[in-house]
């Protein structure tokens, strides 16, 4: 059986042009002078108009071929502002691009060979270009020829002004000129096929072989159910990719029906068009220009903005880690999780239970947990004891229970050995409370007993047992960390706002959270961790109940949505983060997640099986340059194997048998030529060298389960945007220690991304 192969053929010299010549002097010949052709007339000029039609063909194929070849080695900028931004209820948009097949591979491939190469390389005169505009930069001559090989257009009116203004100010005679001055600022013409290259570095032909059918790229919006994991190296356009994602979640709106109670009591509904879900940033490291981008975003739309950041204390929210939640024992699991496991396990676990224990008092004492209480009554359970025997003597109604303990304090004898780590005035209480338990008057309290129980502990012991967690507090309570972790609820001067993820999710705004980890990173980790595990516990009770469980009036079982972006995720992954990813999603959560590499997860959790668990619960990837063969191949291992086709040339001679000897002294052969195509090699779809050679701004994708994508992402044409002073002066002490971007975008000039 035969079969057919199709092969482009675009890596060869453009021979288009040369039929079209010879098809528009045919034209021009049957048209001009019919008789030549030895043709009536009539059908000498139906010739014509089909010789002119060949001529057009061949002009547009070869335009075709043309810009295929040119977009191997550049492409044309893209870039839009977020008001430019698409954004739909149903689809997520992830940049230009276009569906990578077989026939993207095998252009690669083609690229890839020997011949292939020179297609996809700079012409010598690009290289010259360059070592004149090192020339002119060094000696200050022919400066005239390097801007204007240095410019993306070969007429560049921004150029030209700027030169020409030079000249009017050394010669103020020729001030009249400079109104034709302004003008050339608007001239741009003939591209410059030798402009410099823009720093982006990998392998431009991996978006050139596809450029032609480039389009947006949008993907299902019910697939962000699923999760969504971004990798990429540092400086790759991770961070630009999480803005577009961010503007485009804060930006989307949805009609909604809503039921309320009106005012005379009756149950009210209606159709209101309003955000769809929560937006919440996590930023270890803290990065102004996604701060920045988060709030001017949130004020475009009318959202909410909760501003976070332990680096900020004076213009931060305040939040209690530990303050909210559905069971109290959590309290004591995020408060303690950052302590080391491992051989220290059981200190870890002891620290829980005390922790457990004060948490547990705290509520009956009908105070909110935090961490500076629990760093209070660790280092002295006997104060916690006390003031929860003086709870109990009111709750219990006992007259005069002043002058009974005091009494009691002043005549107790024999103290037993089991409770002589415990004061005098415990001791009191103790005797006090044991009288009303055996009289009746007071029922077994758990709570009284764990409490007790820690009171009797030598303070020596308990001191030793404690070392690794009080460290841990201290730094969680120490100067400005302690305000705004441990918020004070009963100071109505401070004008920080203390939030939750409950009221943030009804409300529908946009949080952006920065742990400053370049300064803390133990204090960052434990928010971080803390902040997580309140989120999951609020996507529990969702699943349970519903956003609105309580609020009188409202659809108790509305499960809304939350957008929640971790960039340096690999900072925050921990125990509490695998439920939200495996989970959490029923509830309304989908995670974007932003990392390096395989490895940091791995180094993270200390354990490869978790990490890889980890990545399995991500149904979206976006990969873009990696360094790491390994965390490529985590794209190219869910990928089909393809086969690549090239083309083979057989040639032979041989001697011919058929021929009859007609006595001559002759020589008789044939020869033979075959061109052929056949299968060269098998590989995967895409290939983790190929993955490794992205330029910066582009990605490979797989979206909705088996959809390869291949997209690059826009450069940035930013929108004016007025930040308040105090958010701006943020802003710029975050740049002074962290500058998260290269600038490689900011030339727009430059026709290539």
């Amino acid at each position: 059986m035969t079969v057919e192969y199709r092969m482009d053929g675009q890596l060869r010299p453009i021979t288009e042009y040369k039929a079209a010549l010879v098809s528009s002097l045919g034209t021009y010949a049957l048209a001009a002078v019919p008789s030549l052709a030895g043709l009536p007339a009539s059908l000498s000029y139906t010739l014509a108009v089909a010789t002119a039609a060949m001529a057009g063909t061949q002009i547009v194929n070869g335009r075709k071929l043309k810009r295929y070849q040119k977009n191997l080695t550049r492409l044309e900028a893209f870039a839009m502002t977020t008001e430019e931004l698409p954004v739909s209820e149903t689809e997520f948009y992830l940049g230009k691009g276009f569906d990578w097949t077989q026939v993207h591979a095998q252009r690669a491939y083609e690229c890839q060979k020997q011949n292939g190469r020179k297609y996809i390389k700079q012409s010598p005169l690009y290289y010259k270009a360059r070592e004149l505009e090192r020339y002119a930069a060094k000696t200050g001559k022919l400066r005239l020829i390097a801007d204007l090989t240095s410019s993306g257009k070969i007429i560049n009116g921004k150029k030209i002004a700027k030169r020409l203004n030079r000249i009017i100010e050394k010669r103020p005679a020729l001030k009249p000129l400079a109104t034709i001055s302004n003008k050339l600022n608007y001239i741009n013409l003939i591209d410059n096929p030798y402009a410099p290259l823009p720093p982006v570095g990998g392998e431009p032909y991996l978006h050139g072989v596809g450029a032609s059918e480039e389009k947006d790229m949008f993907m299902e919006l019910g697939g962000r159910n699923g999760h969504t994991l971004v990798m990429g190296t540092t400086r790759v356009g991770k961070t630009r990719a999480a803005e577009l994602f961010i503007s485009a979640d804060i930006a989307r709106v949805v009609k909604r029906k809503i039921t309320y109670r009106g005012y005379d009591g009756s149950i009210v509904k209606k159709v209101v068009t309003e955000p769809e879900a929560m937006v919440a940033v996590l930023d270890p490291k803290g990065d102004a220009d996604l701060l920045a981008r988060c709030y001017s975003e949130a004020k475009r739309h009318g959202r909410e903005f909760i501003l976070f950041h332990l680096g900020a204390p004076d213009v931060t929210a305040r939040y209690n880690g530990i303050g909210h939640f559905s069971q109290i024992s959590e309290c004591a699991t995020r408060s303690t999780n950052p302590l080391g496991g491992g051989s220290d396990n059981a200190f870890k676990e002891f620290a829980w239970r005390f922790s457990n224990v004060i948490c547990t008092a705290l509520c009956r004492l009908r105070k909110r947990p935090s961490y500076d209480l629990i760093r209070k009554y660790i280092m002295d359970m006997e104060v916690l004891y006390l003031e929860y025997c003086k709870m109990l003597m009111v709750e219990l109604e006992i007259e005069n229970w002043q002058e009974l303990h005091e009494d009691l304090k002043q005549t107790m004898k024999g103290i037993p050995a089991s409770l002589k780590a415990m004061s005098r005035e415990s001791l009191a209480f103790y005797m006090l409370i044991k009288e009303q338990q055996e009289a009746g008057n007071m029922k077994d309290d758990p709570v009284y007993e764990a409490v007790l129980n820690a009171v009797r502990y030598d303070p020596s012991y308990f001191s030793k047992i404690t070392a690794s967690y009080l460290p841990f507090l201290e730094k969680l309570c120490s100067g400005d960390n302690l305000k705004v972790l441990s918020p004070n609820y009963d100071d109505l001067d401070d004008p920080r706002p203390v939030f939750d993820w409950t009221q943030a999710a009804r409300k529908r705004a946009v949080v952006y959270c920065g742990f400053d980890a370049m300064t803390n990173r133990d204090v960052a980790s434990a928010c971080s961790n803390a902040m997580l595990s309140d989120l999951l516990s609020l996507s529990g009770k969702i699943y349970k109940s519903g956003i609105n469980y309580g609020v009188d009036g409202c659809l108790s079982t509305e499960k809304p949505v939350c957008y929640l972006h971790l960039d340096e995720a690999n900072e925050m992954v921990g125990e509490e983060f695998m439920p939200i990813l495996n989970k959490a999603g029923g509830s309304g959560m989908r995670v974007t997640a932003y990392t390096q590499s395989r490895q940091d997860l791995t180094v993270k959790l200390n354990d490869r099986a978790k990490a890889e668990v980890l990545e399995s619960n991500f149904n979206t990837l976006i990969m873009f340059r990696v360094k790491t063969e390994d965390t490529a191949k985590l794209f190219t291992d869910q990928l089909p194997e393809v086969d690549l086709y090239d083309t083979k040339i057989q040639n032979g001679v041989t001697p011919d048998s058929g021929i009859i000897d007609d006595g001559l002294d002759t020589k008789v052969f044939s020869t033979r030529v075959s061109d052929s195509v056949g299968t060269a090699k098998t590989q995967k779809l895409i290939t983790p060298d190929q993955i490794i050679a992205l330029p910066k701004g582009q990605a490979f994708c797989i979206v909705e389960g088996s959809r390869v994508i291949k997209v690059r992402f826009p450069l940035p044409k930013e929108s004016a945007s007025t930040l308040p002073p105090d958010i701006e002066s943020l802003c710029s002490a975050m740049r002074t220690k962290y500058n998260s971007y290269d600038g490689w975008w900011n030339e727009p000039t430059s026709h290539v991304q």
